[in-house]
């Protein structure tokens, strides 16, 4: 690599911006409210429609089109961060920041007293759908999801340090017997599925000629399956028989019942002594304990919560688990340190982001090969309540 590469490669990171950037900044955690609480008065919220006043200009994209709603955050509901006690940086202590999308973006700062003449506006006739913009959504909005702003001291990681992963571990989640039986099920599916797999193609092994299946132990995708099917043919049966016994176990329970946190700590060393053993194959995944998969068996039984409906259709049993999943870090944040983009070259010396949107399943802000959206603003324009410079960026995922 001769010097001009070396030049041109330290130009591209100098562009994130992070020398001249604060190693801490004050952010706010953008939680979901409950799934199960039906109260209409939210003061924050992403997706939806904004509440405005009646004679609110409706901002326009670089095309003269309506851009797409995506933020309301009620000012005085951000609360000081607790380690530095600092506030909002160039946002007034009342009143709302309205934040839309599009190709551009625009940010609106209501005061209180706009606030108490505002009503829900209806969005503009000529609207598109969120497609528009590569979003996975259908309608016109995204769907809307109430949400607390949540103080805390970023220092860029993924997760706020306040905020455990409450998927951590199983022990966590799997919390009554009905999520405990429901997840166990498809355990036992996913096992028995890949031992299947694994007797035939032991079955295919035997019926090659000798010097064939020579050739074929040569190499190594061959040498691998040997060993994680001859795994499983040892020990699988065994564990599926105990999971068995377990599901049936927590379906004899009343199951909205607590679990018997010994026992689940039993079953899961069992399945850990086999999943420490195997080659990673989804059975491996699953035998961990994996929430995404008893999350899509819900949904498997309840289709409609992919669009935000039908939680009063739950059994009561999963409402704990759902409403965990919901209301815990979902990446959605005000203000903070992003973390840097790895497919991203955009130039933010100088800037800071003000809002950032994950890719969320229940906003439907979900889009091909994006995992998120932030936008961005020169640092001393934000520091004079300033928001009418920068640009958006949708996070690149390849």
């Amino acid at each position: 690599m001769d010097d001009d590469d070396d030049s041109w490669l330290a130009e591209l990171f100098e562009r994130a911006g992070d020398p001249d950037r604060a190693k801490q900044l004050p952010a706010w955690a953008l939680l979901f409210h409950s799934p199960f609480d039906r109260s209409d008065d939210a003061t924050s919220w992403i997706g939806g429609a904004p509440k405005a006043p009646r004679n609110f200009e409706w901002p326009k994209d670089t095309d003269g089109t309506p851009l797409h709603f995506i933020a309301q955050i009620d000012l005085a509901s951000l609360k000081a961060e607790p380690q530095t006690g600092s506030r909002p940086p160039g946002l007034p202590a009342e009143g709302a920041l309205l934040v839309f999308i599009g190709k551009s973006w625009a940010c609106r700062i209501l005061s209180a007293a706009q606030i108490s003449q505002a009503v829900i506006l209806p969005p503009p006739d000529d609207l598109a759908p969120v497609r528009k913009h590569g979003f996975f959504g259908e309608g016109r909005t995204f769907l809307r999801r109430p949400v607390t702003p949540t103080a805390y001291l970023d220092t860029g990681d993924e997760r706020p340090a306040s905020l455990a992963d409450r998927f951590k571990s199983p022990l966590d989640w799997i919390v009554n017997w009905g999520i405990a039986a429901l997840e166990a099920e498809w355990v036992i599916r996913s096992l028995t599925f890949d031992l299947n797999d694994g007797l035939q193609f032991f079955a295919w092994r035997e019926r090659l000629p000798q010097d064939q299946a020579r050739e074929q132990d040569l190499k190594e995708v061959i040498r691998n399956k040997v060993a994680h099917y001859g795994v499983l043919k040892r020990k699988a049966p065994s564990v599926i028989a105990a999971l068995e016994s377990w599901r049936d176990l927590a379906l004899s329970k009343t199951q909205d019942e607590t679990i018997d946190r010994d026992a689940l700590g039993a079953i899961m060393r069992l399945r850990l002594e086999l999943h420490n053993e195997m080659q990673p194959h989804m059975s491996k995944h699953m035998l961990a304990g994996r929430a995404v998969a008893v999350w899509d068996a819900i949904l498997r039984q309840h289709p409609r919560l992919r669009h935000g409906e039908s939680y009063d259709e739950l059994p009561s049993c999963y409402r704990p688990f759902v409403e965990m999943r919901e209301t815990g870090w979902r990446g959605h944040r005000l203000f903070g340190i992003e973390p840097e983009f790895s497919n991203n070259w955009e130039d933010l010396r100088g800037q800071d982001c003000v809002i950032s949107i994950f890719a969320d399943e229940l906003l439907e802000t979900k889009s091909e090969h994006e995992y998120g959206l932030s936008i961005w603003c020169p640092r001393d324009r934000i520091a004079q309540g300033l928001f009418d410079e920068g640009q958006l960026i949708r996070h690149c995922a390849v």
